[in-house]
């Protein structure tokens, strides 16, 4: 009787299978985590053990309007824990699609997914999909992944990479995405006519944000955050602020329009540091190129105009040492197109509801209270 009723007692802690166990306790462990995401009809074509791990192929599941299918699952040192969660060295999913069943033509695919140190719990039959086969990672790699709506132009990527750092908390590491190709026709509206009108029928993007927050103490440092396009160019932007916690931030934007309830919580926000530069890769002189072919006038011409019209419109804030500066890189970044590039940095005795005010009140003083600095570089 001793030995019987650990016995029960794990049978009863043990969620019931819906789906044929396998035997192997990893593989079935892994199977009752996606009937807990709310899947019906869970099957696999086989499991099997191998040098490391555990293996499942032909793995599909359907839950309300979308089927999963996954042609191979690997879970590398893989336990299930005293809560039914799985903890694995890494798992990695290949040749994953999630398909609409409303409408077939409309389906989600990755040829490979791996996670680094995952931990998957079980589920409430609430979330998305994507929660239930990722829950929580230390890295994650996608290749190959694509979203085709049922009507219009699929978007395709061809690497993902998610790292998450221990240095501040959950909100913390880094996102990148590569050989992204969108078709023109992808934006709406006039977006989508300008780039054809310039000459990009595709373009392959890539993208980077790299960073943390710390929700309680509300220290930001955004390390980067860019978007580069080849053949148009890439924005970077850097940046360090105090104060931005998630209470402070949630009573800004309960406020927002209220000026004087917003001014009193800015006065503990700092910004320390902000640049946004713009690498040029060929955006410059398509633009150059098309006016040019329009207007009949000559590369010179363009250029002395464009600089012009920078200089008309900073005359009207009425800070001739502004307009000077920013004139001149201006005329330097049109004439040899490089690194255009913005920086602000503030004195730490200057809180953002001193640049709010500033802004609204004497604009032509913000230049200096930012420390306003603007370069050109080849």
């Amino acid at each position: 009787m001793r030995r019987l009723l650990p016995l029960l007692l794990a049978l009863l802690a043990t969620p019931a299978a819906a789906f044929e166990p396998t035997g192997n306790a990893v593989a079935d462990g892994f199977l009752r985590i996606v009937e807990s995401g709310g899947f019906d009809d869970v099957a696999f074509a086989a499991a099997q053990r191998a040098d490391r791990g555990t293996v499942l192929t032909g793995l599909s599941a359907s839950a309300r309007n979308e089927r999963l299918e996954i042609g191979t699952v690997v879970i590398v040192d893989g336990l299930i824990d005293a809560d039914n969660g799985l903890r694995a060295e890494a798992i990695q999913y290949r040749d994953m699609r999630m398909t609409n069943t409303a409408d077939a033509a409309s389906h989600s695919t990755a040829g490979m997914l791996t996670l680094a140190r995952p931990h998957l719990p079980m589920r409430d039959g609430g979330g998305s999909w994507l929660e239930t086969v990722l829950g929580d990672f230390e890295s994650l790699l996608a290749q190959d992944v694509a979203a085709r709506p049922a009507a219009g132009r699929a978007l395709e990527v061809g690497r993902i990479e998610v790292t998450r750092a221990d240095e501040g908390g959950p909100w913390s590491g880094r996102v990148a995405f590569q050989a992204a190709r969108v078709d023109a026709a992808f934006f709406q509206g006039t977006a989508g006519t300008y780039l054809t009108d310039l000459g990009y029928d595709t373009l392959t993007i890539s993208g980077a944000l790299e960073g943390l927050w710390s929700a309680g103490e509300g220290t930001l440092a955004v390390r980067e955050a860019s978007l580069a396009a080849d053949g148009v160019g890439a924005l970077v932007v850097s940046g360090a602020a105090e104060g931005l916690s998630a209470e402070r931030i949630a009573a800004i934007r309960d406020n927002a329009g209220a000026l004087p309830q917003m001014l009193p919580l800015l006065t503990d926000v700092r910004l320390e540091s902000l640049t946004l530069a713009f690498r040029d890769g060929g955006l410059v002189q398509r633009l150059v190129t098309r006016t040019v072919e329009r207007s009949g006038d000559t590369v010179e011409k363009v250029r002395s105009d464009a600089v012009a019209t920078v200089d008309s419109l900073l005359a009207l804030v009425g800070v001739p040492a502004l307009q000077a500066q920013v004139t001149d890189a201006v005329r330097r970044f049109l004439a040899n197109p490089g690194t255009l590039a913005v920086n602000l940095a503030p004195p730490a005795s200057v809180n953002a509801a001193q640049i709010v005010g500033g802004a609204l009140l004497k604009p032509d003083a913000l230049p200096q209270l930012l420390n306003f600095s603007i370069s050109a570089t080849p």
